[in-house]
């Protein structure tokens, strides 16, 4: 049996303690149920003995009355408290589950974040299914689904790296915080978009709306003043029913104007009511790290603090939104309830759409420094790298991909400097040549993210990062896999040619070629890429291309993967070795599935 970690207990002991609250607390919400329904009956009753059968019992029809009232208010509360604690099972649950290994299609997987033809975003699985941002991210909102993702695509600077990282540490203890915002919005009701919320507040204001407000103010007098004329004998009624027909054409021509406003306010009440956790969370943190200290600032600075800003806005949401209320619909048709909210929600962007822009923007790094704490947290093995200044390095030590399970992954050293600036990779099929490939890569981009890797050490400059690993050809676009290998080492080499150092990882370079041609230009792109200052690893089958490393002006170095046949079964222990590999297992293969191979 495994040891058990101290996320792992923690987790189980949470669960276990909401998972008891829940049956706890539907028993309650049941009994309410059952005592409503018999204070129903009772009431009923007694009304009918009351107006029917002339019984005096008004004052206990009145009690009664008032305590069906308030059993359903009780109800009404204990089911709000029953799904938040369901939320808090269903959370915990997939906790534990994410730590025993089986998190693949349980949260967004920012597949629709992903840009097109990015120099590494497909070829190390960011975005998709069993992807790092399925992994990784555990934002509830759009902004920080949206700014974890771009963390994830762009290197950040040396300074800023080192912020995240003290900022993330400080955050690791703080679980009950990441429990109240994760309980805070439904996961299926936020997608990972833009958000409607800075769409809106994107958008330029439409006509103002004060003139209809004198008009709906007006009409709302007339129907007033004509309907006690009219109750009082003194005009038809005619003249309310006008009044009333005039605001109703009102109220539809702001619609028409004004239709996006509405149609936002549905979308942003969701995305507000969890900003209003997550700014709580936030104001009750301390500013223990000069990243927390500046979003901190960011969210309490200006006229008005973004906590209050955004309640305020919620609650113009709110009323806008009761509106649609069927009990509310004749008053607010009346009253031209609609034109007069939206002025006020008007009034609001004019004064904080600005604002609102950069409070959003903070509340997605918040968000993702929370994701990278919970992950810290949830694998303490793990390190933090250490970011350096000055000529371009890359040097791990127990280097991993951090989506393997701790049990199966195979750490390796990898070193990558001015003496040793690539690394060719031999091996044969199944070995761990890709493998190695994306673990280098994915750390390297968690790290310059400001997350914890997957290493016993690692020490690193900011480095552009740029991967051929996943090419493939394409039918529809008329392009062969070779095309749309060069094509991709062609905007590598443009990346090289950039203020920071390229960290290239070249799979199976130029394979779909012959093999005369394939070493003739294999030499020449690294060659390229080496006198442009830039780190890499290439792997290759062809054990023609390793006779690189044998030039003296040349800084590589040969390593490779082996493998062993015991009986009819190939064993691979993934563990890089130096120098050329000195067999294949191709042929072997071929035999074993009964191609007429002969020894």
């Amino acid at each position: 049996m495994g040891i058990v970690s101290v996320a792992e207990q923690e987790y189980t002991r949470r669960f276990e303690h909401h998972r008891a609250a829940v049956a706890a607390t539907d028993k309650t919400h049941r009994r309410l149920g059952w005592s409503r329904l018999l204070v129903l009956i009772l009431v009923i009753g007694l009304a009918v003995a009351v107006f029917d059968r002339g019984v005096s019992a008004g004052w206990l029809l009145l009690a009664m009355g008032l305590l069906f009232a308030g059993l359903t208010i009780w109800h009404q509360t204990v089911e709000v408290r029953l799904a938040r604690l369901r939320r808090a099972v269903a959370f915990y649950e997939k906790s534990l589950l994410r730590l025993a290994g089986d998190w693949r299609g349980r949260g967004p997987d920012g597949r629709h974040l992903a840009p097109d033809d990015h120099e590494f975003a497909s070829d190390l699985g960011v975005f998709g299914p069993g992807s790092l941002f399925e992994f990784f991210c555990r934002a509830v909102t759009p902004y920080g689904g949206r700014t974890f993702a771009d963390w994830l695509l762009a290197p950040a600077p040396a300074a800023e790296i080192q912020a995240r990282q003290a900022a993330v540490r400080s955050l690791i203890p703080a679980l009950d915080e990441r429990e109240t915002i994760a309980l805070a919005a439904d996961e299926d009701r936020l997608e990972f978009s833009e958000g409607t919320l800075l769409r809106w507040c994107s958008r330029p204001s439409p006509v103002s709306l004060r003139r209809m407000q004198m008009l709906s103010a007006l009409c709302l007098i007339g129907f007033g003043v004509s309907l006690a004329l009219w109750w009082a004998n003194l005009v038809g009624g005619i003249f309310p029913l006008v009044a009333a027909l005039v605001q109703g054409g009102l109220i539809g021509r702001v619609r028409k104007s004004h239709g996006h406003e509405l149609h936002a306010g549905e979308g942003a009440l969701a995305e507000l009511s969890a900003l209003r956790t997550i700014l709580g969370v936030a104001d009750a943190l301390p500013a223990s790290t000069p990243l927390m200290a500046e979003l901190k600032d960011v969210l309490s600075s200006g006229p008005c603090a973004a906590g209050p800003a955004l309640e305020s806005l919620r609650r113009r949401f709110e009323l806008l939104d009761s509106g649609h209320n069927l009990m509310f619909v004749p008053f607010a048709l009346l009253t031209g309830w609609e034109i007069h909210v939206l002025a006020a929600v008007e009034r609001w962007r004019a004064g904080f759409a600005q604002d609102a822009v950069r409070w959003l923007a903070a509340v997605g790094r918040f968000e993702s420094l929370l994701s990278l704490a919970s992950h810290a947290y949830e694998a303490p093995e793990e390190i933090f790298p250490e970011i350096r200044e000055g000529s371009p390095q890359f040097v791990g030590q127990g280097l991993a991909h951090p989506l393997l399970p701790s049990g199966d992954a195979v750490g390796n050293d990898v070193r990558l400097e001015a003496q040793s600036a690539l690394l060719l990779v031999s091996g044969s099929n199944m070995a761990g040549k890709s493998t190695l490939l994306r673990s280098i890569g994915v750390n390297a981009l968690l790290a310059q993210a400001g997350a914890s890797v997957r290493a016993s050490a690692l020490v690193m400059t900011p480095l552009s990062l740029g991967a051929s690993i996943g090419t493939e050809d394409s039918l529809l676009d008329n392009r062969s896999r070779f095309q749309a290998e060069i094509d991709r080492l062609s905007r590598l080499l443009k990346l090289a040619d950039g203020e920071r150092p390229l960290l290239f990882l070249l799979d199976e370079l130029l394979s779909g070629t012959n093999s005369h041609d394939r070493r003739i230009g294999a030499e020449a792109v690294l060659r390229a890429f080496l006198a442009r200052g830039s780190l890499g690893v290439a792997t290759t089958h062809d054990l023609a291309i390793t006779a690189i490393a044998d030039a003296p002006e040349v800084a590589a170095t040969n390593v490779h993967f082996e493998d062993r046949f015991v009986g009819e079964e190939m064993h691979f222990d993934y563990e890089l070795r130096p120098g050329v590999v000195t067999r294949s297992n191709a042929l072997e293969l071929m035999r074993l599935v009964g191609l007429p191979i002969e020894p």
